[in-house]
């Protein structure tokens, strides 16, 4: 069986897998970092947005995965759900453009399924949509406003590019997100900023030089430091207990479709 392609946005989120086995990395392949898992599992590190996301996804197929994974953190839109859980997308949704439609792709039911067997009881589990943005949607407001039109239960900014790229290759995806932050917290500007301008591989270090710069955000940053722990913990859960489903897919079963 092809090995599954893991696209993740940010280096955090790509060590809670584990440690490369090996990098595959190749200097036509700047900026994107792929790499090798111990389960066999392709792993390419993309930085944020759906274009990188895009990219890193042409570039696991063209290395053989037979089976694309979105993989990371994401924000709250459904009040309901809370900082730690492991949204599974049923369905990736598109953000829709002014009254555009939205496209969407479906979710494969099979992998979708053993996943939520497997994290039965490590971590809580919600299955429902999932929606890209291309911008990140920071504020309380916003998120009830996408919530209202769409009843997605989380986003992120990647999925959807994932989801497209699978489509057009006839191959099984799936999308496995941890709540970082829930549907009634904002994210400062600042947090935005510290992200954008240190990409993919930023240092924690970096990033605490930009935060410190507004001290009127650290009361909202301290409470997203501890959703930051807590999903982290998560997300290495979901990497523990769900790696043997990382490659069960079945790939001639519940492809992505765009509607």
């Amino acid at each position: 069986m092809n090995a599954t392609g893991i696209v993740a946005a940010l280096a955090f989120e790509a060590r809670c897998l584990g440690a490369p086995k090996r990098d595959l990395r190749s200097a036509s392949d700047l900026p994107l970092r792929l790499s090798r898992l111990a389960d066999g599992s392709l792993l390419c590190l993309a930085g944020m947005g759906g274009q990188s996301a895009a990219a890193a996804a042409q570039l696991l197929v063209r290395s053989g995965a037979g089976a694309l994974l979105s993989w990371g953190v994401a924000g709250a839109l459904d009040p309901s759900v809370r900082c730690g859980s492991a949204v599974l997308a049923t369905q990736v949704r598109r953000a829709a453009a002014d009254d555009a439609p939205a496209p969407q792709w479906t979710c494969d039911v099979a992998w979708r399924e053993r996943l939520a067997v497997a994290l039965a009881g490590h971590v809580e589990v919600v299955q429902s949509t999932l929606l890209t943005s291309e911008r990140p949607v920071a504020s309380v407001q916003d998120k009830a406003l996408l919530f209202q039109a769409t009843q997605a239960a989380a986003v992120d900014m990647e999925s959807a590019a994932v989801a497209e790229a699978a489509a057009q290759h006839g191959l099984p995806f799936m999308a496995l997100r941890i709540i970082v932050d829930t549907a009634h917290d904002s994210v400062p500007e600042s947090v935005l900023r510290a992200f954008a301008a240190d990409g993919a591989r930023g240092s924690p270090a970096r990033r605490l030089a930009h935060l410190m710069r507004a001290p009127a955000d650290w009361a909202a940053l301290l409470r997203l430091a501890w959703r930051y722990r807590r999903a982290r913990r998560s997300l290495r859960r979901c990497a523990r207990f769900g790696a043997p489903m990382r490659r069960g897919a079945q790939p001639d079963r519940d492809r992505p479709q765009v509607r």
